[in-house]
């Protein structure tokens, strides 16, 4: 592996928050910009989680769960990546399962709201045992998503990797 995770530190969080200004993903919350989204989110995460690159420690991946404030048992996953997983995805499927895994012994069960036009992240989750719920329309944008849930069993009973050994 390229990488190893570890608790997130500040540093982490204010890395990618910087690149972030720098990127398109201001689009799809466009009346907030992306580096206060990302400090909102890791303020409420219970869990926040960063992947380093054993060459030179940068940052390349940050995730955190935020509680369900209706349903303490349910957490709200999120994840942010560079582009240095783009030519190895499955070096990224295995940090995340070492995460989901953590994630999945606070909370039963992991759930987020995925655009449906994120045929990556929908792949990445479905390989990682993610159930994906039908495409519907969101009431508050134009936006057509998907509900993704992971329950603590269905990850501990998946395969790492196509030939695979189980994690947990």
């Amino acid at each position: 592996m390229r990488h190893h995770v570890q608790p997130a530190t500040s540093a982490d969080v204010a890395y990618l928050a910087a690149r972030l200004e720098d990127g398109p993903v201001s689009l799809d919350w466009p009346e907030k910009d992306p580096g206060r989204r990302l400090l909102e989110a890791c303020a409420f995460s219970t869990q926040i989680w960063a992947a380093r690159r054993l060459s030179d420690g940068a940052t390349s991946a940050l995730w955190g769960v935020t509680p369900r404030l209706d349903n303490p048992d349910v957490g709200y996953v999120w994840m942010l990546t560079t582009p240095s997983f783009d030519d190895d995805p499955r070096e990224l499927s295995l940090l995340c399962r070492l995460v989901l895994g953590e994630m999945l012994d606070q909370f039963p069960r992991l759930e987020q709201q995925i655009d449906a036009r994120h045929d990556r992240a929908l792949n990445l989750l479905r390989g990682l045992g993610f159930i994906i719920g039908k495409a519907r329309r969101d009431l508050d944008s134009s936006a057509t998503l998907h509900r993704v849930w992971l329950d603590s069993a269905k990850l501990r009973n998946s395969p790492s990797d196509p030939g695979g050994t189980l994690l947990h």
